[in-house]
């Protein structure tokens, strides 16, 4: 990071970042799956906009949603600071509720396993900071999947963790 960045939670826009291609995370509009996962999300810093080696998102959940599905991270630890609102933070041990003022630690590895669902009837807000560690692969425990997020921009793609190939499979070597 090559300078101070100040954001106001007031005054920080909600949208989805510009700058990434997010599309591998949202939903298919033409799918006739209904899925719990909606949120908003403004960035601070990250290292694909800003060359910091952290990356930091406030995030709003609508009533009745979760940020994400249940996953942990493999390289990356996060904190979460809950700004406004009530919800269930999912976790290994069980569902924990948070509140305003709640700060949340989750170390990468599966002890730090989570899913945000905010279960007020209010938005629920909250600041994310976590490592910037690339590559990164978070796993889904529920759904059996792994993400992987590499650079050299962006790269994210989502695998059935049970979709084997041949280590060697369709390489050619004359």
């Amino acid at each position: 990071m090559e300078k101070i960045i100040i954001t106001n939670v007031n005054d920080a826009e909600r949208k989805w970042d510009s700058n990434l291609e997010w599309g591998v995370f949202q939903s298919d509009p033409n799918s006739e799956q209904t899925h719990s996962s909606e949120f908003l999300r403004s960035t601070v810093c990250a290292p694909f906009t800003t060359g910091s080696k952290l990356e930091s998102y406030f995030y709003t959940i609508p009533p009745g949603k979760s940020s994400c599905p249940y996953h942990y991270h493999t390289a990356n630890e996060e904190i979460f600071y809950v700004i406004s609102g009530r919800g269930i933070l999912r976790t290994p041990e069980g569902d924990k509720i948070v509140s305003e003022g709640d700060v949340i630690v989750m170390p990468a590895n599966e002890n730090g396993a989570h899913k945000l669902t905010n279960t007020s009837d209010v938005p629920f807000v909250y600041l994310e900071v976590k490592t910037a560690t690339t590559p990164e692969v978070c796993l889904q425990p529920d759904s059996e999947k792994a993400v992987i997020i590499a650079p050299p921009k962006f790269f994210a793609k989502t695998y059935k963790i049970d979709s084997d190939v041949g280590y060697l499979e369709g390489e050619y070597n004359p």
